[in-house]
């Protein structure tokens, strides 16, 4: 596992060519479902050594996005490309995680996916335990408990965490649960890390830590990838801003001091079509075919109920992917 000061090396050594080269790019990417286009053609890329945020209302697209970035769900069409060690954009089927792995894309999803009964040291090299070096070891495939608790200790403690690597997973905080999981996606050492939601199930507290974390994770040279309803963090820690609306990408927006945030509201609930040279088009009511339940088109409208789209927000992030469980168990 790479330590801080690698991660940074390098990053600095990239050449103008690589640096100038996305990471990720998504052409004409979608993901239909029974009677529901979860994902319609999106094109997208992601840039070495920034912190994306994937924004938009239920049923966006920004969770299917990610499953199928990391191999969790199969497009329907489309292509995924990723930079390789000399530089280049090479296409990658990519059928599960392993395979995302394989190429240096490591996820973090809302669940986490730890075990509450083993360990923090076992949840961080869950699937990938080392094994003793001595005879036992390679003939009975033995843990080696040492190393594992010495690697989940340098992991924590990589993105700002002390946490004992003997202690049962239920019983740490939000924060220090999130924390276990990003640890794990890190002992693979991986370029890019996809963040879905790390913040909603944690105290204020841990969610200022995991901020902290998304901040540090680029400070080593990652780039990361972070889903939010909380448009305060996404203003705080992301570089760009990537809009989804109905499994449409709208827009990608750099979060510079002239981005008003009700024209970000705006693009996601439709009231907003798209941001141009600092200007926004307003969505007519009577054209507009994508208008969002129980708006008006109103650009005006959009910026007053700000506060309730957030909050519908709030609650509809959590059941995002309410559209895929109900098309899986179709």
């Amino acid at each position: 596992m790479s330590t801080v000061d690698d991660r940074a090396a390098s990053g600095e050594r990239a050449t103008a060519e690589a640096a100038d080269t996305p990471v990720v790019r998504v052409e004409g990417l979608s993901k239909r479902y029974e009677g529901v286009q979860a994902l319609d053609d999106v094109d997208l890329d992601i840039v070495d050594n920034e912190v994306l945020a994937l924004v938009g209302d239920n049923g966006a697209g920004k969770s299917t996005l990610v499953k199928s970035l990391t191999g969790v769900i199969s497009p329907t069409a489309g292509t995924i490309y990723v930079r390789d060690e000399n530089g280049e954009l090479a296409e990658q089927t990519i059928e599960d995680p392993s395979d995302a792995q394989e190429v240096g894309i490591e996820t973090v999803f809302q669940d986490l996916a730890l075990s509450g009964q083993h360990d923090v040291a076992s949840n961080v090299y869950m699937g990938r335990e080392p094994r003793q070096s001595n005879l036992l070891g390679r003939l009975l495939r033995r843990v080696d408990r040492d190393r594992m608790e010495e690697g989940a200790t340098e992991a924590l403690a990589e993105i700002g965490f002390q946490v004992d690597p003997t202690a049962p997973t239920a019983e740490l905080s939000g924060g220090q649960q999130q924390a276990t999981a990003v640890a794990r996606a890190l002992i693979s050492d991986p370029e890019i890390v996809l963040l879905d939601e790390p913040t909603a199930e944690v105290s204020v507290e841990g969610s200022e830590k995991i901020l902290e974390l998304v901040e540090r994770l680029k400070d080593q040279g990652r780039t990361v990838v972070f889903i939010s309803h909380n448009l305060d963090e996404v203003f705080e820690v992301a570089d760009r801003i990537a809009v989804l609306r109905d499994g449409k990408l709208v827009q990608v927006l750099d979060n510079d001091p002239s981005l008003d945030r009700r024209d970000v509201v705006g693009l996601m609930t439709g009231a907003v079509q798209r941001l141009d040279d600092g200007t926004d088009e307003t969505a007519d009511a009577a054209s507009e075919p994508e208008t969002a339940p129980g708006s008006d088109g109103s650009a005006d409208e959009a910026a007053a109920t700000e506060t309730d789209t957030e909050r519908t927000a709030d609650e509809a992030a959590a059941t995002e992917t309410d559209t895929e469980r109900t098309a899986d168990g179709s």
